[in-house]
């Protein structure tokens, strides 16, 4: 690929794109971020709004933001969603899950021993329901759809079955606004009064288009900004 055509190519492109692989702005690139151990994954709290980008501003200001060229990007090139993919495998198991695909049929499941790993998130709230929330939205944004509907189920099966009562009911409220809302609401907004992003708003109205559907959305209760 040309360099023209590189630098012309939206920041998140560039460093998921496995012909470029660009570091971040602090010289991290993928696969060095992807080889940290659990320690430091959990430690670090500036390289997620990379893994996983929002279209919404972080409060870290170098965090980069989904765009439409970004989200269109995605949308269309397999390898981008593979190196995802590869970055929620990771944080997967950090959690004490593994990505599992039989027959087409994706599914998270806890992994040979998750207590451990269980003991980052498997409270009432810290910092990692935050990034959980992060995770879903972002996936669904651009494209993991089916990855981010089999992390909000082994959540919500660790939420009601294996650990009942341990997580505060107002994390898991985000991370089923982030996995059920339509893309154009984020789980910090309460209501939907157009502050999403328009190229979201562009892509839904085509989805419901061609199917012939409405988003039949209804507002629930107060919400959060994103750190994490």
């Amino acid at each position: 690929m040309s360099s023209s055509k590189t630098i012309q190519q939206p920041p998140l492109v560039r460093f998921y794109d496995p012909s470029i692989a660009e570091a971040d702005v602090r010289g991290r690139t993928l696969d060095s971020i992807l080889a940290w151990s659990d320690e430091k994954l959990e430690a670090i709290h500036n390289y997620i709004q990379t893994l996983f980008p929002l279209p919404e501003k972080s409060e870290y200001a170098s965090a980069p933001i989904i765009d439409k060229a970004t989200f269109e990007a995605f949308r269309s090139r397999p390898e981008l969603q593979a190196r995802l993919r590869n970055a929620f495998v990771r944080v997967l198991r950090f959690y004490g899950f593994v990505l599992t695909d039989k027959h087409g049929q994706l599914d998270v499941v806890p992994g040979r021993n998750p207590s451990p790993a269980y003991k980052n998130w498997v409270r009432n709230f810290n910092h990692n329901h935050l990034r959980i929330t992060r995770i879903i939205r972002s996936l669904r944004i651009l494209g993991l759809e089916e990855e981010a509907k089999a992390f909000f189920a082994a959540l919500t099966d660790v939420y009601e079955q294996q650990y009942p009562g341990r997580i505060g009911p107002r994390s898991m409220m985000y991370w089923k606004r982030a996995a059920e809302r339509p893309l154009s609401l984020a789980p910090a907004h309460d209501k939907d009064n157009g502050q999403g992003a328009d190229f979201l708003y562009e892509f839904e109205k085509g989805q419901e288009e061609s199917d012939g559907t409405g988003d039949g959305y209804e507002s629930d209760e107060d919400t959060s900004g994103n750190k994490d």
